[in-house]
């Protein structure tokens, strides 16, 4: 069972995942994959000299199984010393809220809270943050010997998350986005490393990690749904991958794993080609960003694919809805007269023009000026006079649940009363009368779908400072900075800022 902690070891050195006397949260389940996580990350604190703390997310969706999960991860952590935190979330709200299923509700929630775990480490504020209580010292799983230059260095390395993630898990995630018409992107899988999220068992498969644990006497506790088949993934799991390993080849997984890493590689380098061809050709002004025609009808089909994706994912602010449909859109207008356009998620419009296709936000792809977002956070003494400018509003940061953005309106957009009741965007608009020709360049302060600010008419009565409040986010509107025109500039003061683990 070497084989396994060395394996664990090697790809946490080949994607650089963790430093000497680094920090990690462990995304603790309870489950066999992540038991075996914990036990092996805890191993390491010697050798690598990293402090490791965990966390474990309650969905509350299981009942006493659930409960029973969480005590148990508890319990793990303390016998491993390691400082533990809890949190709870409703994923059946929330997926009925932003119309998701809850199996895709559970997974952002989750990653909601892991970047939280990691932020308040960071912050030093681990133990506000963990208000369901710590384990073991605040010290627990640190660092023990190193030399000078290690303990210097901590400070500048930021919290990774490693959460347990197995080949088994890969070769779902391949096959699932291969049904559902993905791209190279998606063939490739879930990278080892994704900004902090690490997953050092990437490489180890379901069985030798049941092994492991076995050799070394760790228990585990068994998630009951996923034994049923309600889940794509878990249809997947127990029928599609069975049937392949015994009707057309015993090392399927082995080759889908195989075919997952080309398509990764080839999937990096076409980024990479289209990101240096962006950065000699295109050109950005007021928020809107020109692709030209001449030189992008040069390129192979399949880079301008991913040059346009790559605009308009600048331009949104994230890729997520983002489809080859709406790539071909944007590449048929290059074959269109000027003046038509296509409207896409995020706000985005893309425009045909003289030169090529400009893409921008709906208010800025026609030529006008963007609005500059400038943020401020300090803590709130009772009795502060609020400003009543129009365009500075305070907000109460413990209510927000997301990074906020501003942006025009999407679909499913709403805003909660004085009354407590909450409203639609939409009809907002139309009930105070906003010409509907205008109203897709009223700006929003978003947190997700729920909106705080509707900049010029009203923010929300749920994000009001108030005497709960502890930390205020100020956000003030201006004009765009004449030297940065190309996108929303979001400043913050210097003490500013903002699957596992079920």
């Amino acid at each position: 069972m070497e084989y396994v902690q060395r394996k664990f070891l090697e790809t946490i050195e080949q994607y650089h995942m963790l430093r000497q006397g680094g920090r990690v949260v462990a995304a603790v389940s309870g489950g066999a994959d992540s038991v075996c996580l914990l036990a092996l990350l805890c191993g390491l604190r010697g050798e690598l000299g990293i402090q490791v703390r965990a966390v474990h997310v309650h969905h509350g969706l299981r009942g006493d199984e659930a409960d029973r999960d969480a005590e148990f991860v508890r319990q793990l952590c303390e016998g491993f010393k390691v400082p533990f935190a809890l949190r709870r979330v409703d994923v059946r709200e929330f997926a009925r809220a932003k119309k998701l299923s809850e199996e895709e509700a559970g997974r952002l929630l989750r990653y909601r809270v892991f970047e939280e775990c990691a932020g308040a480490w960071e912050r030093g504020a681990w133990a506000e943050w963990a208000d369901e209580g710590t384990i073991g010292p605040e010290g627990a799983g640190g660092a023990g010997g190193g030399n000078a230059w290690l303990k210097a260095d901590r400070a500048a390395d930021g919290v990774r998350v490693a959460v347990a993630h197995h080949g088994d898990d890969q070769a779902e995630t391949i096959l699932h986005n291969l049904c559902r018409g993905s791209g190279l992107k998606g063939l490739g899988g879930m990278r080892p490393v994704r900004g902090r999220i690490i997953r050092p068992l990437i490489a180890v498969s379901r069985k030798e990690i049941l092994e492991w644990l076995a050799a070394n006497g760790l228990s585990f506790c068994q998630d009951s749904t996923n034994d049923t088949d309600h889940y794509t993934r878990n249809r997947i799991r127990r029928q599609l991958i069975p049937m392949l390993q015994e009707q057309v080849n015993p090392g399927a997984v082995e080759s889908i794993l195989r075919v997952g890493r080309l398509a990764g590689q080839a999937d990096d380098y076409l980024s990479g080609q289209a990101r240096e061809w962006t950065g000699h050709h295109v050109r950005e002004e007021n928020g809107r960003i020109l692709v030209p025609g001449e030189a992008f009808e040069r390129l192979p089909e399949i880079l301008r694919a991913y040059v346009i994706f790559q605009v308009m994912t600048r331009v949104g602010g994230r890729a997520k809805d983002l489809t080859s449909g709406h790539v071909d859109q944007v590449m048929g207008l290059f074959g269109m007269q000027a003046g038509r356009s296509q409207d896409l998620p995020y706000g985005i419009r893309a425009v045909r023009e003289y030169e090529g296709v400009v893409i921008g936000c709906r208010e800025t792809a026609s030529g006008q000026p963007r609005t500059e977002a400038v943020f401020r956070y300090f803590s709130y003494k009772k009795g502060t006079e609020i400003p009543k400018n129009q365009y500075t509003k305070w907000f109460d940061c413990g209510k927000i649940k997301g990074t906020p953005v501003v942006r025009s309106r999407q679909s499913g957009d709403y805003i909660t009363l004085a009354d407590g009741r909450t409203k639609t965007v939409r009809r907002f608009m139309i009930d105070e009368k906003i010409p509907r020709e205008k109203r897709d360049s009223v700006l929003l302060l978003a947190d997700g779908s729920h909106i705080l600010w509707i900049v010029g008419y009203r923010i929300s009565e749920y994000y009001k400072v108030g005497p709960d409040t502890v930390r205020v986010m100020e956000v003030r509107m201006g004009a765009p900075a004449r030297d940065d025109p190309a996108s929303d500039v979001i400043k913050e003061d210097e003490n500013g800022g903002k699957d596992h683990g079920r």
